[in-house]
This record gives C-alpha cells, structure tokens and sequence, in this order.
C-alpha cells in the first residue's frame, strides 16, 4: 500500500514538469501565432493580477467580518468565491477581446 501511495504521489501530486504543463494550458491552446499567445498571455496575466487583488479584499472584508462585536467567519464559502471571481473576470476579458 505505501508503494502505491509514493507512486501516485510521484506520478501526480510532486510531479513538476505535469504542474508546469497545467499551468501553461490556456497558453498552448492559443500559440500557433505569435499574435494571438501574445494576447492570451496578457489576458491570464491581467486576470491573475485582479483576480488576487479581488479575492484578497473579498476574503478579508467579506469573508471574515465582525458585527456588533460578534465575528463571523463564513471562509468555508473561499473556494467558491474565488471561482466566481476568476469566472467573472474571464468573461469580462472575452468580452472586450
């Protein structure tokens, strides 16, 4: 059983060159041109930037908030805002692209 475990965390949790290759998907999708990677790249970095800036005020703000001295924590929602968020702003960018 622990080879089992070493051998799919090797294969795919501590894999560097498939967490690269992730992380560079929407950018092969689009680089026969040079145009058109050039665009997807501004694109993801665009989204990246106000994404973090975005998800950082919602979950400090929002988030995680005190009313009349009562703290409420609602960060087990994190996940899903941030997905909206990043869902949102790329809408937005295809919009205007």
């Amino acid at each position: 059983m622990k080879y089992l475990e070493l051998t799919v965390g090797a294969a795919l949790v501590y894999n560097f060159v498939l967490t690269r290759f992730l992380g560079i998907c929407p950018f092969l999708g689009v680089s026969k041109r040079i145009s058109t990677a050039l665009g997807m790249s501004g694109a993801v970095i665009f989204v990246m930037t106000v994404a973090s800036f975005c998800t950082s005020l919602i979950y400090n703000y929002l988030l995680k908030f005190s009313w009349n001295g009562k703290v409420i924590d609602l960060t087990f929602l994190q996940v899903l805002i941030f997905i909206l968020v990043i869902a949102a702003l790329v809408q937005v960018i295809e919009i205007v692209m």
